[in-house]
């Protein structure tokens, strides 16, 4: 039985091993002989990141971790400090855990084990592909394929994505309690908004809240603007000491949750009444984001999506992302955008993408003006059901909200 944390929630022995299941019976169909998972980096907050790796194992190593995972003997965990060795095991399901600084000579060593010299391998990278198209460092790339000059590598980071992306019943309850803390934190961040507050302290208030019932948060946008002179669409990723101030429109993104599993909320509220055009493009965004967690289903395809901006092209604004993956990090698909500076986000293979029961997304609305200096969003985490989308987050994200 796995040590109780709430860094890194432990599944059912039963979870682990449908993982492994369904994980070996897609690399079957691929050709895979085994899976080289890499962890490193966390998004930002305090995250453990190593999101790839963390599937499989649990755990999270200090700078590096590997998940030799091969198609038919047990699966090997690898990390860099061989005294953490037997926090590992307490909190993975992967109890072959093996250390050393030099990380990629544990694993080469590992692949002679079973015999791979002329395997196909398969290389996953430390992160989802939107932010981390990378695979493994060069240095460890360059020891392997000396050491296995017949071997094959190749990059199924996306492949192996697609298959985490479809969640459990274990996750899926687990997301639905990330979804109640998250309401709960853009809940009592609202209420303590004052005239004069730093966007650095209402981001502790979120810390605060979120630590206190032992979740996290791995990352937060947060800004204000006054209404009469927005200067930016998008809100600070790393807060300022500026303040919010009476006739301002706030911002935030806000994924909050526990391990590597958050719902995130796109808020927007206001320091006094919104002025006509903040207020129109408000409840324009509002309708929208209401409209796709009504009508998408499973079965249904990214491009379908499309029809959903039409709102927003006929008011001339762009958009980006109405829905994506989300829930560890934002993830394929990437659907429903008007916005030319971001056209390399939505792929031919993401309009095809068909949505299948179990994936939760970020339905996101986002208008944003013509100069790219207004805009607004709402969002909220949702999981597609059986016959069609069911909103995870209660936090009234489609309600205008103003602080007098």
């Amino acid at each position: 039985m796995l040590a109780s944390s709430h860094y890194f929630p432990p599944f059912s022995e039963e979870e682990y091993q449908r993982r492994y299941r369904v994980l070996r019976g897609a690399m079957k169909e691929a050709g895979l002989d085994c899976l080289l998972v890499y962890g490193a980096i966390s998004l930002a907050g305090n995250d453990t990141g190593q999101i790839n790796a963390q599937y499989l194992s649990n755990y999270a190593g200090v700078g590096h971790t590997y998940v030799v995972f091969p198609l038919e003997e047990a699966p090997t965990l690898h990390i860099g400090v061989p005294l953490h060795a037997q926090n590992a095991r307490d909190l993975s399901p992967i109890q072959d855990v093996r250390g050393g600084m030099q990380i990629e000579i544990s694993v080469r060593d590992r692949l002679k084990e079973i015999g791979l010299d002329k395997g196909s391998i398969g290389i996953v990278g430390p992160g989802v592909t939107y932010f981390m198209p990378c695979t493994i460092p060069y240095e460890h790339y360059t020891c392997l394929l000396s050491e296995f000059p017949q071997a094959q590598f190749q990059n199924v980071s996306e492949w192996y994505e697609s298959i985490r992306s479809v969640k459990s019943d274990e996750e899926i309850a687990l997301i639905e309690r990330a979804a109640a803390l998250n309401d709960l934190c853009h809940e009592e961040l609202f209420h303590a908004t004052r005239p004069g507050m730093s966007h650095a302290d209402m981001r502790r208030i979120v810390e605060q809240v979120a630590f206190m019932h032992k979740g996290n948060h791995c990352m937060m946008h947060l800004s204000s603007w006054p209404m009469s002179n927005q200067t930016w669409p998008y809100p600070d990723f790393w807060p300022t000491d500026r303040s919010v101030e009476a006739g301002h429109m706030v911002m935030t993104e806000m994924p909050v949750g526990y391990g590597m599993y958050y719902t995130k909320i796109m808020g927007t509220y206001f320091m006094g009444e919104p002025t006509k055009e903040y207020r129109d493009m408000f409840e324009l965004a509002a309708s929208v984001q209401e409209r796709v967690i009504r009508e998408l289903k499973p079965g249904m395809k990214g491009s379908d999506v499309d029809r959903f901006v039409e709102p927003f092209r006929k008011e001339g604004y762009l958009a980006t992302q109405l829905v994506s993956g989300w829930c560890n990090y934002n993830s394929l698909p990437f659907v429903g955008q008007t916005n030319p500076n971001f056209p390399e986000r939505q792929k031919q293979s993401h309009l095809d993408y068909v949505f299948k029961p179990r994936l939760c997304v970020q339905v996101m609305a986002y208008p944003i003006a013509p100069g790219f200096k207004r805009g607004l969003w709402v969002g909220s985490t949702c999981v597609f059901t059986e016959d069609g989308l069911r909103e995870l987050n209660k936090y009234p994200v489609r309600e205008l909200r103003v602080i007098k």
